[in-house]
């Protein structure tokens, strides 16, 4: 049988842990439908003190605080904006996809989903032997506003962009930034009755589960076709819509 594994990238002040448990209904669903195994690696950056410059750092901060597992994937400057350690963090994931992968897709969180989204198109810099993403699921990720990051977008990568209704961490208007950051033709939204989590409910998990079989289906019977490395996505209609 095909190995099939997905990339984790945990959110600000979390670690690979801590979203390897917060996850466990959609890692134990994924294994169950489509034999996937998944790696949650920890990013690279010890977090040792509030950084209150990003609202989406300083509010993850207030509800869930720096400990001894907190980590991100990089820091902001509080006076120029930049996102500091992000260097660092690209380096160790070349390392780390060198080692675990190749990977089918990733799935990110909140800062690890704005990472994520970059990754579609760093990746190919990163690990130029890498085949390309078949997909990725972001949970309230945003897009980077730094023009250094520009040349990550726009991505074609097929994308779930899972949204909570009552999130209060990451703003409608970030989140719709990295949703527009994202081909029409290979983007899906799903929204959920909830704030800045990783649902779980029957509902969710089925969404996205089954977004995720349809989104790797298409894209093997695609390349199989095509006998090369291009590939183009289509818009999966089974949930949501654009935004």
């Amino acid at each position: 049988m095909m190995s099939r594994k997905i990339l984790f990238l945990h959110g600000y002040t979390q670690s690979g842990e801590l979203f390897y448990k917060k996850t466990s209904a959609l890692r134990k669903n994924l294994l169950k439908v489509g034999g996937y195994t998944t790696f949650f690696p920890t990013a690279p950056i010890k977090l040792s003190a509030p950084d209150p410059a990003d609202p989406e750092e300083r509010a993850s901060i207030q509800s869930q605080g720096i400990g001894d597992d907190s980590y991100g994937w990089w820091t902001k400057d509080n006076v120029t904006g930049e996102f500091l350690g992000i260097d660092l963090s690209w380096n160790y994931l070349k390392g780390y996809i060198e080692k675990e992968g190749p990977f089918d897709g990733v799935i990110g969180f909140s800062q690890g989903a704005a990472m994520a989204g970059m990754l579609c198109t760093e990746l190919k810099s990163l690990v130029p032997e890498h085949p390309a993403l078949k997909f990725a699921v972001l949970y309230s990720g945003f897009r980077s506003v730094l023009k250094e990051h520009d040349h990550n977008y726009p991505i074609t990568t097929r994308t779930l962009h899972v949204l909570g209704s009552l999130d209060t961490v990451v703003s409608e208007e970030r989140s719709a930034a990295l949703v527009e950051a994202c081909d029409k033709s290979t983007r899906t939204v799903y929204r959920h009755p909830g704030g800045h989590f990783v649902p779980s409910s029957k509902e969710s998990l089925a969404t996205v589960v089954g977004w995720i079989q349809n989104a790797v289906k298409e894209e093997e019977e695609r390349d199989g076709e095509s006998e090369g490395d291009g590939w183009e996505s289509e818009e999966f209609d089974g949930i949501g819509g654009g935004m």
